[in-house]
C-alpha cells in the first residue's frame, strides 16, 4: 500500500479515538481539551483531501469517482459546521454531547466510505508517481491549515 494512503487511514485511526473521547467527554475540562484535539486534527485533514483526493477524483473522467467526490466534499462542510458549533458552545451545554455525536457519526460514516471506496479507488486508478504527487499536494494544504 502507498505510504499516501497509510497516511490516511492512520489519520482516520486518531479521528475515530478522538470522536469516541469526545463524545464521551464528561466534564469541562475534558470537552475543551477534546474538542480542540478534534480540530487540530480534522480541519487540517480535510484541508489536505480537498487539495488531493478530490481535485484527482473530479479530474479523472470517471463520472462515479466525481460524484463521489464531491459527496466527500460536501460531508466536509458539514463536519465543519457541526465542528464550529461545538467550538462555540458553553462546555456546560446540555446538546454538547449530542453535537458531538453526530460530529463522530457523521465523520465514521465518512471515513468508512473513502476506506471502502475512495481509497479503493485511488489504489486502482492513480500510478506511484501520482500518489507521490497528491501526498506532496496533500501535506502542503494539511500544513497550511494547521
Amino acid at each position: 500500500m502507498h505510504e499516501f494512503v497509510e497516511h490516511l487511514i492512520e489519520d482516520h485511526e486518531k479521528q475515530r479515538a478522538l470522536g469516541e473521547r469526545l463524545k464521551n467527554a464528561a466534564d469541562a475540562d475534558g470537552r475543551k481539551d477534546m474538542r480542540e484535539r478534534m480540530q487540530e486534527e480534522l480541519l487540517p485533514h480535510m484541508a489536505g483531501e480537498e487539495a488531493s483526493i478530490f481535485p484527482y477524483m473530479r479530474d479523472s473522467g470517471d463520472r462515479k469517482a466525481d460524484k463521489h467526490a464531491l459527496e466527500a466534499v460536501q460531508e466536509h462542510h458539514a463536519a465543519r459546521t457541526v465542528l464550529r458549533e461545538i467550538m462555540d458552545l458553553s462546555l456546560e451545554s446540555e446538546i454538547f454531547s449530542a453535537k458531538a455525536t453526530v460530529l463522530v457519526e457523521m465523520n465514521e460514516h465518512h471515513m468508512d466510505e473513502e476506506e471502502s471506496t475512495h481509497f479503493v479507488w485511488l489504489k486502482k486508478h492513480a500510478s506511484k508517481e501520482q500518489l507521490d504527487a497528491l501526498y506532496e499536494a496533500y501535506e502542503k494544504a494539511e500544513k497550511a491549515e494547521e
